[in-house]
């Protein structure tokens, strides 16, 4: 499999290097997309269902040593994960000033020119590409001539832990860029630590269960720029799609990933997402990904299968399903549906 992968990251970096960056496209077209980004009828469908009123979790209660308020924020928790796996922190102590210098520092990051982006390009000083992502400035990769493609441009840094930060691939300007991200992935260990532990207990698990089996082995981080297009109703900022992440934290909100819902065997869900484009104006975004250590074994937890419920997922080791994740992404195709026995 290794081989394989290997080949295809290369026919991947070979194809990628013929697409303008979305920003570039946009400017010369005045937003109009070429061919390549109009997707299918099936691809722009809608979800299976609307997210409705999405939950709230009071993170200081999840904290908490009052249990019965701990309780109650556990209970939450485990509804949204057993629906639509989507929810939202409150009382994560994050002030409003630290979350808008994050956005600012990102949009700051993305107006600049292309030339100057290319200078942290994900096919620079980047020679090892081990679960199935490079990281860097550029696009998506393209695997095959028939893809469509998704309307945005991206910056991936990993963030945790320390020692694998690439730091020749950290922009250089903003210059508040730097110390503005480090300071918001201290106190966002510090929030993933608790969720985890809410979720493990939500599930009849000791607290510790995830952090303690590797869960958050790494997490890096993904900057997403989203030009205007003139076409919104043809062309998506991002294909429908589930996170292959334990979790998967954004500004807005957060959620369980594929890992969660392979370790619940099927209990708890990976939310199914797509994001649209806009006529009028651009957007950022921000994605954190949680995401087990690559020799980690992903699988159903022994504890969790009970009589007359049989195991639904094989066990793969973390790398390999990243890899999965990579290719299954390309092709509009959700990744955890190989993982099913």
């Amino acid at each position: 499999m290794e081989e394989i992968n290997q080949k295809v990251h290369l026919i991947a970096e070979k194809m990628s290097d013929d697409i303008e960056s979305i920003q570039v496209i946009a400017e010369k077209n005045n937003g109009s997309p070429p061919e390549r980004f109009i997707q299918k009828e099936s691809k722009l469908a809608v979800l299976d269902s609307p997210l409705g009123n999405i939950p709230i979790i009071n993170l200081s209660y999840v904290k908490s040593k009052e249990l019965e308020k701990r309780q109650l924020e556990d209970s939450k928790l485990k509804c949204a994960s057993l629906s639509s796996g989507l929810f939202q922190v409150l009382g994560h102590g994050i002030p409003i000033s630290l979350m808008n210098k994050v956005r600012n520092v990102t949009r700051m990051f993305f107006k600049q020119s292309h030339k100057e982006k290319q200078n942290y390009s994900l096919d620079k000083k980047n020679p090892d590409s081990k679960e199935g992502f490079k990281e860097g400035y550029g696009r998506e990769a393209v695997l095959s001539h028939e893809q469509f493609l998704d309307w945005n441009d991206k910056l991936h840094l990993k963030l945790y832990p320390e020692e694998e930060r690439n730091m020749d691939l950290w922009p250089k300007k903003p210059e508040s860029f730097k110390e503005t991200i480090i300071e918001f992935n201290e106190k966002v260990v510090i929030i993933v630590d608790e969720i985890l532990k809410a979720l493990a207990r939500s599930l009849g698990l000791h607290e510790a269960y995830f952090i303690n089996n590797g869960v958050k082995g790494r997490i890096p981080w993904r900057f997403k720029y989203y030009s205007f297009c003139s076409k919104p109703d043809l062309v998506l900022g991002m294909k429908p799609h589930s996170d292959g992440t334990s979790i998967t934290l954004i500004l807005q909100d957060d959620r369980p990933g594929d890992e969660i819902e392979i370790m619940s065997n099927g209990v708890y869900k990976s939310a199914l997402h797509k994001v649209v484009t806009n006529s009028e104006k651009e957007r950022i975004s921000l994605s954190i990904f949680v995401r087990s250590g690559i020799e980690n074994e992903l699988g159903p937890i022994d504890e969790l299968i009970e009589e007359g419920k049989p195991k639904l997922y094989k066990n793969i080791t973390a790398k390999d399903y990243r890899n999965e994740v990579f290719l299954n992404f390309a092709q509009g195709k959700r990744p955890i549906g190989f993982m099913r026995i």
